[in-house]
């Protein structure tokens, strides 16, 4: 089953998420998401892609009230009632409208802490801003749409052949599934979660904000993961995606462990696969005992690959961690999983979507 497994909100564009429980769709996005932003005075945003220590503070919202946390003794309160009537010129990527500014206070705040002028804008009541390809759909302050949908076992692929140690976080989703296959969103079209409907919009490009370390707001190095997503997740326009954009068609609850249901499909982007040519410096040989028979392995190929080349035999099917067919023991050593439903209980794993860190010995499942 596909089922909700975290979801966030962004009430302040680019600072810190924010994990919930359960989150209300409302128009533009989910309740207090990304409602407020960082802004030139002149109006134009500003993200953590030029000033990244924006990921070091915290907001919280509370009613009315938010607060913004830049450490245990320094924080500032405010309410949107503080926030100026006066409809300002805003715009994000292009895209103008309106929204409010922040009392002197606040903005001083800001502007002490990244040491520049700048300004806290609020979307307002009534939000002024539409999505580019669906302009009766109200956006906040969002990139182009009001949803982000990421999939961990996407993830887990990507982190598979990303050398740099990744966390979903970087990638600043909304809604975080799993129980899916690797990249199964790209065939979706209409999904629903709860009570509410989603339309897919497209694949969501990826920046290099996804290359800054959530926990120390430092690049990580090679401009990973970006390096290692261009060789599978590049268009023919040159655009690297990762997760999808949607728009709810009605306003709901979504809580964790819903259900995902896929409503309608349609046909995946293409991609260009340009994987570089293996090193093999990087290839690390080990040991693989099964049933006692030990072969010379390595940490690149899946255990099911490794062992048909040395003609051992192992009932199979889908060969994507679907049917379960291959599931065998692991009685010692450790792998990494190329999906989520490869690792089951009692040391259970399946030999198709697993790939050995090092020595490692497994065993059928005794019936």
């Amino acid at each position: 089953m596909i089922f909700v497994n975290q979801l966030y909100i962004y009430p302040i564009k680019s600072m810190q998420g924010v994990p919930l429980k359960k989150a209300k769709t409302s128009d533009g996005g989910f309740e207090y998401d990304r409602i407020l932003m960082i802004t030139e005075p002149d109006g134009t945003f500003i993200t953590a892609r030029q000033y990244p220590e924006l990921l070091k503070l915290k907001t919280l919202t509370i009613n009315n009230e938010v607060y913004v946390f830049l450490s245990s003794t320094k924080t500032i309160k405010f309410n949107f009632n503080e926030f100026s009537f006066a409809n300002e010129p805003t715009e994000v990527w292009g895209n103008h409208f309106t929204s409010h500014i922040a009392p002197i206070r606040v903005n001083q705040f800001f502007s002490q802490f990244l040491h520049k002028d700048v300004q806290l804008r609020w979307v307002g009541k009534q939000l002024t801003r539409r999505t580019k390809r669906y302009p009766e759909a109200p956006v906040s302050f969002a990139n182009g749409y009001p949803y982000l949908l990421l999939n961990k076992a996407s993830l887990n692929y990507l982190q598979h052949h990303c050398p740099e140690k990744l966390d979903i976080r970087q990638f600043r989703g909304n809604i975080i599934i799993q129980g899916a296959l690797p990249f199964a969103e790209d065939g979706w079209k209409t999904i629903k979660i709860g009570e509410v409907i989603f339309d897919i919009v497209k694949p969501c490009a990826r920046c290099v904000l996804t290359s800054i370390d959530v926990n120390s707001t430092k690049p990580l190095a090679n401009n990973e993961p970006l390096k290692t997503l261009q060789h599978f997740r590049t268009d023919d326009q040159g655009q690297i995606d990762f997760g999808i954009n949607m728009i709810a068609r009605n306003h709901g609850t979504i809580s964790i462990h819903d259900k995902v249901e896929i409503l309608e499909r349609q046909i995946a982007k293409n991609y260009i696969k340009t994987f570089p040519p293996k090193i093999k410096s990087e290839t690390q040989h080990c040991a693989i005992t099964f049933e006692g028979k030990t072969i010379k392995g390595n940490n690149k190929q899946t255990i099911l690959e490794q062992l048909e080349q040395h003609k051992i035999a192992l009932p199979y099917s889908c060969r994507s961690g679907v049917c379960g067919r291959c599931s065998i023991v692991l009685k010692k050593g450790e792998i990494s999983s190329l999906t989520q439903s490869a690792i089951k209980h009692n040391h259970r794993i399946l030999a198709c979507s697993c790939v050995p860190k090092g020595d490692i010995t497994i065993e059928l499942i005794k019936k």
